[in-house]
């Protein structure tokens, strides 16, 4: 019993040598999973740790279903906070099919990551389900079919038409007595109008709801990126870059149209006992609620659109 035990305790420090060692000194099972920080009691031993998931999806698009900061795919979560994470492939599904008349339908649709450590051993360990999900170079790869709700798209070509019909009516009755300057001159005015046009105050109301939700759908992706760079710039330099949720305000702009502004709170600092509260801005958008159409609206908005 005694040389039983012996050797499964030899076996277990073995496989602990080959698992990677992060910069925080401890091993992981796997490559992809990270770990910055750790916090340690009165002894010396791990009570809690900061990890994160350098995994990447296929297709790409399935990102703008997850919340990448929550997931701990973009920023790190304390185990004592969130030892259990569950990407939810499909949970938005019926909500962009409504709103978009074609959506995919991903499986897996959910894939749940477990995360655990032994201090026996040093070694921090992340179990999978549906098992083999991920695999050792961080890939996790979805099977899709797209759906597609044909009233909804008959409504939205209905909707297009109208538009590209009133803009059409407009051209040709437009008077033809005004020279080349003054309507060149007219349009100058009216974008200098619609450009300095300011936000009254922050507003929360359905349609400021659906503004963000449009705004979530169409550019998350490129905002979860640009906070996905800035976290491997900072880890890259040795610091630490704790990440928020994104926190998003909607201001009424125009007709149909507010400007949603996109900021995320963090902590950064050299190492975890030095943390500094910092807010960092993900651009300004002008939303359309009618045309579902996204503009950006500032510089750093229009940076993040080209990601």
């Amino acid at each position: 019993m005694k040389k039983s035990l012996l050797l499964a305790i030899f076996t277990l420090l073995i496989g602990a040598c080959y698992t990677p060692m992060n910069n925080s000194g401890v091993s992981t099972n796997k490559p992809w999973l990270e770990v910055s920080g750790t916090r340690l009691d009165f002894r010396g031993d791990q009570y809690d740790s900061c990890f994160q998931f350098n995994i990447r999806l296929w297709p790409q698009e399935a990102v703008e279903r997850i919340n990448l900061s929550k997931s701990c795919i973009t920023a790190c979560c304390w185990r004592s906070e969130q030892n259990e994470v569950v990407l939810d492939f499909n949970k938005d599904f019926e909500q962009e099919l409504a709103l978009k008349g074609r959506a995919r339908k991903y499986s897996p649709d959910k894939i749940t990551l477990k995360v655990t450590h032994s201090n026996f051993v040093n070694l921090t360990k992340v179990t999978i389900s549906p098992h083999g999900a991920i695999n050792n170079k961080g890939l996790l790869k979805l099977s899709y079919e797209e759906v597609e709700n044909p009233a909804r798209l008959a409504q939205l070509h209905l909707a297009q038409q109208n538009r590209k019909s009133v803009s059409t009516e407009q051209v040709y009755t437009a008077p033809t007595t005004v020279s080349k300057t003054t309507r060149q001159k007219k349009v100058v005015s009216k974008t200098t109008i619609s450009q300095s046009a300011a936000p009254v105050k922050t507003v929360s109301s359905p349609e400021a709801d659906k503004a963000k939700e449009l705004l979530h759908l169409s550019k998350g992706t490129q905002i979860d990126t640009y906070f996905y760079q800035m976290n491997k710039t900072y880890n890259k330099q040795g610091a630490v870059f704790l990440l928020s949720d994104r926190l998003l305000q909607a201001a009424f702009y125009d007709k149909n149209t507010y400007l949603i502004s996109c900021h995320a709170k963090a902590r950064t600092g050299v190492d975890e006992t030095n943390l500094k509260a910092a807010d960092f801005p993900c651009g300004k958008w002008l939303v359309n609620i009618i045309e579902e159409t996204i503009t950006p609206y500032d510089k750093k908005a229009k940076n993040i659109a080209q990601l």
